[in-house]
C-alpha cells in the first residue's frame, strides 16, 4: 500500500510540474486566451461549438495523460524548429497576427513561417500537429485553422499587426508589417503586396515514429470567410455567456458518431449524451474492460516488435530455410497482398466500355449500387468515458 501511495505521489508531482509548465508557456506566448479568439478556437468551434465555448469559460484541470499529450506537441514543435534552423533556413517561429473582424479580437499564432526573399519571394506556413496515429486525411478543424492562418497572413500583409517573441516569450518585434518584420528580423526584402509573393501552407502531422504531410494549401477567400464567421459566432456566444444570457446546455454540440467526444474534457454533462439509466454496479466491469483493451494494445505493439526482430534475424542468417530452436522453428516469407476491388478503377472501366459500345447515358454509380449487398445488422458495444 505504501508503494502504491508513493507511486501516485510521484505521478501527482509530475502532473503538477507539467501543469505549471503549460500555464507558464501559455502566459508567455499566448497571453490571456479569454480576451481573443485563436485559430485553434475557430477549428474547435467548427467541430463542436459547445466544447469551444467551454474551453474559454471553464477552469482547466487536465489529467496527467492529457498534459503529456499537450506537452508532446510542444516538444515536437521545438524539435522541428531546431531541425529547420540547423539547415540555415530563414524561419519565423510562432509568428503572431493580431486582427479585428467586425469588432471581434482575433489572434493567429503560426508555428513556423519559412521565408525566401527576392527574387523568389516565397512564404511557407508549417502547422505542426502531434498525433498517436497518423490520420489518412487531415481533420477538418486543422484545415480550417490552416486556411485561417494563410488567409490572415495574406489579408494583413501590409498592416502593422505582426509580432514575434523569443523562445522564453519575450517580445522581440511588435506591430510591424510582414515585410518590415522579415527585413528587421531576417534581413530579407519582400514585396509590399501579398499577391506578389508565393504563399503556401502545409500541415505536418507527427507521431512518435512517423511523419505525414498534407498540402500545399493556398489562399482561399471562402475558407477565410468561414473561419472569420466561426470567430464571430464564438465571440458572440462568449459575450452572451458572460452576460448570463447563454448557458452551455443551450449550445450546439457535435452530432452523430464523433470519435473526439470520448476525449473531450467537457463531456460529463454534454446534451449529446442524455440522462440514461443509472447502474453504478457495472463500473468495475467497465474498468476491467478498459484495462484489458489497454493491455491488448500493448501486447499487439510488443508482438509486432518481436516479429520485426525475428524477421531481421532470419534475413541476416542468409537462408530461406527454417531456423530451429529447441521448441520452435521460424522463417520469414513473402506472401501475396490481399486482392480487393478498386471501385474507382471499375467505375472508370465501365464508363469507357459503355461509351465505346454507344450504350447511351448509363448511370455507372447506380449500376454499382445495385450490385452492392448489405450485411446483417449486428450488435455493437460503445463505451465512452465521462470526463
Amino acid at each position: 500500500m505504501k508503494h502504491a501511495d508513493r507511486t501516485e505521489g510521484l505521478r501527482a508531482l509530475i502532473r503538477q510540474g507539467l501543469q505549471a509548465v503549460s500555464q507558464q508557456s501559455t502566459a508567455a506566448h499566448l497571453g490571456d486566451r479569454s480576451t481573443y479568439v485563436g485559430m485553434s478556437d475557430i477549428g474547435q468551434h467548427w467541430e463542436c461549438p459547445r466544447a469551444a465555448l467551454a474551453r474559454k469559460v471553464l477552469p482547466n484541470a487536465d489529467s496527467l495523460e492529457r498534459l503529456l499529450i499537450l506537452q508532446r506537441g510542444h516538444w515536437f514543435e521545438s524539435g522541428v524548429g531546431q531541425a529547420l534552423v540547423s539547415l540555415g533556413l530563414h524561419v519565423l517561429p510562432q509568428l503572431e497576427i493580431t486582427w479585428q473582424h467586425q469588432g471581434v479580437p482575433i489572434k493567429a499564432h503560426l508555428d513556423f513561417v519559412l521565408v525566401w526573399g527576392a527574387p523568389v519571394n516565397a512564404i511557407r506556413i508549417l502547422e505542426v500537429k502531434s498525433t498517436d496515429k497518423l490520420p489518412d486525411t487531415p481533420h477538418d478543424s486543422h484545415l480550417l485553422q490552416l486556411h485561417g492562418q494563410i488567409g490572415l497572413l495574406a489579408q494583413a500583409w501590409s498592416k502593422p499587426v505582426f509580432s514575434l517573441r523569443a523562445e522564453d516569450g519575450m517580445l522581440l518585434h511588435d506591430k510591424l508589417t510582414f515585410p518590415q518584420l522579415c527585413h528587421t528580423y531576417l534581413g530579407l526584402q519582400l514585396p509590399t503586396r501579398a499577391d506578389a509573393a508565393n504563399l503556401e501552407a502545409w500541415l505536418l502531422c507527427l507521431s512518435m515514429k512517423e511523419v505525414k504531410t498534407f498540402g500545399p494549401y493556398g489562399f482561399n477567400q471562402a475558407m477565410l470567410d468561414t473561419a472569420l464567421d466561426h470567430a464571430t459566432q464564438l465571440w458572440g456566444d462568449l459575450t452572451a455567456y458572460h452576460a448570463g444570457n447563454l448557458s452551455l446546455s443551450q449550445m450546439d454540440c457535435a452530432q452523430g458518431f464523433y470519435p473526439l467526444c470520448s476525449y473531450c474534457e467537457y463531456n460529463s454533462d454534454c446534451p449529446k449524451f442524455p440522462l440514461g439509466v443509472e447502474m453504478p454496479q457495472w463500473e468495475p466491469a467497465l474498468d476491467k474492460l478498459a484495462i484489458l483493451k489497454k493491455q491488448r494494445t500493448t501486447l499487439d505493439a510488443e508482438i509486432k516488435e518481436m516479429e520485426a526482430v525475428l524477421k531481421l534475424v532470419h534475413r541476416q542468417a542468409g537462408t530461406r530455410d527454417w531456423v530451429n530452436t529447441a521448441n520452435y522453428r521460424f522463417r520469414m516469407s513473402v506472401t501475396a497482398g490481399r486482392t480487393i476491388l478498386d471501385k474507382n478503377a471499375l467505375r472508370e472501366e465501365l464508363t469507357d466500355i459503355f461509351r465505346f459500345e454507344h450504350l447511351g447515358d448509363i448511370d455507372v454509380d447506380a449500376l454499382l449500387a445495385r450490385c452492392e449487398r448489405t450485411g446483417e445488422p449486428f450488435e455493437k458495444l460503445s463505451v465512452s468515458p465521462i470526463n
